[in-house]
C-alpha cells in the first residue's frame, strides 16, 4: 500500500523563479506541519509502484505539455529508488517488484507549467497572469496493500492512514483487469474509507472528507481495458493517434456496469458519497503507454505494450506514460486554488 505525500512550498507568482529556500532536513516519509500534502493509495496489484515509476520518467516528457520538472531525492534510499524503478521500467522494460515491506521515500519536485493548459490563471490588473512555477515535496510511506483487507493485522496500517488523513489530496488508483479477476477491491478501499472518517470526524464538510481526490483507472492500455472502452464510445484518436477519454467519470461507470459482478460500482459510490463532487476527477491512465508503429505512432491493431515470456510480463515498446502526471497537476491547481 503506497501512501505518498505531496507537500506544495511554494506556487511563485508569474514573473518569478522556484522559491530558492531549501527543503527542511525533515526525515523521509514524515510531513511537516502546514502546507498541501497529497497521498497515493490502492489495492494490491493496482500499480502503486509501476506508478511512481513513471511518475518520474513522465517528468521527461519531449514535447514539454506538462512543462519542465526537476526532481531531486531526499536521502540515498529515494535516489536508488528514483534511479533504479525508472531503469526496470525504461531500459530493462519490465516491472518494478510490488511492495514487500514498508519503507519510507522522499523527493521534491520543482516546476514550471508556463505555456501548458495546466498552467493557473489569475485575474492581474483587468487581465490575467499565469502561477507556473511550482515546488512541493512528495514523501512516501509505502506498505504492501494487503494490509489494507484487514486494518487491525498490520502496525504499518496505522501509520499508513494517518498519512492520508493529515494529507489535503488524494490518488487513488484502482485496476479494472485485477477487479474482474478477483473481484475485491472494494473490500480494500472500504476499510480505508471507514478508518479515515473516523480520523477526520472533526474535519469533515457535511457528510464529505476535507480532500480533493484524483481517482486514476490504472493500466488502461490493457486490451482487456482499451477494448471495452472502444466498444462502448468512451475512446477517440486524438494526437498521434493516442487514445483520449473525454469523460473519465462517465467510463468509470459504464465499465462498472460492464464487469458484471464485480465490486467496481460499490467503489465508484463509495468514492462518491466520501468526497465532494467538485473535489473528485477520474482519469484512465498507463504507467507504460501504449503499443507504437515504427514512426512513434499509437498502433491501434496492437496497442498492448506488454507480451508474457515464460510467463514473465515485459514491455513491448517505448514506454510512453499516460495521463500519469494530469492527476498530479490536477490536485496541485485544485487545493491551490481552494476551490469547492
Amino acid at each position: 500500500m503506497a501512501v505518498e505525500h505531496i507537500a506544495n512550498r511554494a506556487a511563485a507568482t508569474a514573473g518569478a523563479g522556484p522559491t530558492s529556500a531549501e527543503p527542511a532536513r525533515a526525515t523521509a516519509g514524515v510531513p511537516r506541519a502546514g502546507g498541501n500534502r497529497i497521498g497515493l493509495w490502492g489495492s494490491p496489484s493496482s500499480g502503486k509502484t509501476t506508478f511512481l515509476a513513471a511518475l518520474r520518467l513522465a517528468a521527461y516528457d519531449a514535447d514539454d505539455r506538462h512543462g519542465r520538472w526537476q526532481v531531486i531525492a531526499s536521502d540515498d534510499r529515494s535516489e536508488r529508488f528514483l534511479v533504479e524503478s525508472s531503469r526496470t521500467l525504461a531500459v530493462d522494460r519490465t516491472f518494478p517488484e510490488a511492495t514487500q515491506r514498508s519503507v519510507q521515500l522522499g523527493w521534491r519536485f520543482r516546476g514550471d507549467l508556463t505555456g501548458t493548459p495546466y498552467a493557473p490563471r489569475r485575474r492581474w490588473r483587468g487581465g490575467t497572469r499565469g502561477d507556473a512555477a511550482v515546488d512541493f515535496e512528495l514523501s512516501l510511506l509505502d506498505v504492501p496493500g494487503m494490509v489494507y483487507r484487514d486494518l487491525s493485522q498490520d502496525a504499518g496500517a496505522e501509520e499508513s492512514i494517518e498519512h492520508l488523513a493529515t494529507s489535503s489530496g488524494l490518488l487513488y488508483l484502482f485496476d479494472p483487469t485485477t477487479e474482474a479477476e478477483k473481484n475485491e477491491s472494494f473490500a480494500y478501499l472500504n476499510g480505508t474509507l471507514t478508518r479515515l472518517a473516523r480520523r477526520c470526524a472533526d474535519r469533515l464538510e457535511g457528510p464529505y472528507l476535507p480532500h480533493h481526490i484524483s481517482v486514476c483507472m490504472t493500466k488502461f492500455d490493457d486490451p482487456e481495458v482499451f477494448e471495452r472502452a472502444r466498444r462502448g464510445g468512451w475512446a477517440h484518436a486524438g494526437p498521434e493517434g493516442t487514445p483520449v477519454v473525454t469523460d473519465a467519470s462517465g467510463f468509470f461507470d459504464w465499465l462498472a456496469r460492464d464487469l458484471h459482478g464485480s465490486t467496481m460500482d460499490l467503489i465508484g459510490r463509495a468514492l462518491r458519497n466520501s468526497f465532494h463532487p467538485a473535489r473528485i476527477r477520474f482519469f484512465a491512465t498507463s504507467a507504460i503507454g501504449f503499443g507504437t508503429t515504427a514512426g512513434g505512432e499509437v498502433d491501434l491493431r496492437r496497442f498492448g505494450n506488454v507480451d508474457d515470456e515464460d510467463g514473465a510480463r515485459r514491455i513491448i515498446g517505448p514506454v510512453r506514460p499516460y495521463n500519469v502526471m494530469e492527476p498530479v497537476i490536477a490536485l496541485m491547481n485544485g487545493l491551490r486554488e481552494g476551490r469547492r
